[in-house]
């Protein structure tokens, strides 16, 4: 048994060791630590209500059929259903629209232009679609394009979430990351590998939730602290973000293949239709903001 203790501690010392590199920490280890929501305040919400998409606090990322990665967005990819949102995979052998090529459609929602934030919880509760070859996603991008190379205080791209495992032997996970310096030579990111403990998410509803403030970027899955980006690994955004909830396919230049080994759109077969259901959208700020 001491042999037994032994090996788990070199092991839990040897993860936090590689995790403090990173600036993640995880909870391995530890009670679990909740969300302390005291010291917020619900500013704006949506919980998908009614039949169509609130137009004063989101729009669609185009009008128009546009490649996006392994397949296309269009901005008719989505529904209201049920009290949720849902944007919904499919594909469609002749286009969505006359003059569309084939392949696999999709969509993103955003709220740019219409509402912004800077510092304060961010959460979402929702489904994830259950296939191959596509990840579904909740993220904010800030208003201000940050410069080359220039330090996460100008801005950048926050992940709150990104989950793609579906084709993987452990797929109860998501992601997170930060990314900053913008889109060039400059670029420079983060990666929480993974947070732990989503129930199911392809067939449950799980809650996403991610504090922003000047000194830290704090992940939680269901209320639970999972992993925190510290300051002294990506200095913390000081621009406001904007959100945007999206799915995205495995492949390139619109042609569905297997990237990053979470498979192909095709292995689902071309009836298939993915469903990323989204329950609703819910931001904080710290009650001393104000």
């Amino acid at each position: 048994m001491d042999f037994i203790q032994s090996i788990v501690s070199f092991f839990m010392a040897i993860v936090a060791f590689f995790a403090s590199l990173f600036g993640i920490e995880t909870d391995i280890g530890k009670e679990k630590e909740m969300v302390d929501m005291s010291k917020f305040e619900l500013v704006w919400e949506d919980e998908f209500e009614g039949t169509e998409l609130d137009a004063e606090k989101w729009s669609t990322t185009t009008d128009r059929t546009q490649v996006r990665r392994g397949g296309y967005w269009n901005g008719d990819m989505h529904e209201l259903r049920d009290g949720n949102l849902v944007i919904f995979s499919k594909y469609f052998e002749n286009g969505y629209e006359e003059g569309d090529p084939a392949g696999w459609y999709t969509t993103a929602v955003t709220t740019r232009g219409k509402f912004d934030q800077t510092f304060g919880y961010f959460e979402t509760r929702c489904i994830l679609p259950a296939g191959y070859g596509q990840w579904s996603a909740f993220w904010m991008n800030s208003t201000v394009a940050p410069p080359d190379g220039a330090d996460g205080s100008f801005g950048g791209e926050l992940d709150i979430f990104e989950g793609p495992y579906y084709a993987y032997d452990d797929p109860d996970r998501v992601f997170g990351a930060i990314h900053w310096g913008g889109y060039g030579e400059g670029h420079q990111s983060i990666h929480v590998t993974y947070q732990v403990d989503p129930v199911d998410p392809y067939h449950s509803y799980n809650t996403y939730g991610f504090e922003w403030n000047e000194n830290e970027y704090i992940y939680y899955v269901n209320g639970v602290k999972t992993a925190v980006v510290t300051k002294d690994r990506a200095i913390p955004s000081l621009v406001d973000c904007y959100l945007i909830l999206s799915t995205e396919f495995s492949g390139a230049d619109g042609e569905a293949f297997n990237t990053h080994a979470i498979g192909d759109m095709d292995d689902n077969g071309k009836d298939y239709r993915g469903e990323f259901i989204v329950d609703y959208v819910k931001v904080y700020q710290y009650k001393d903001a104000q």
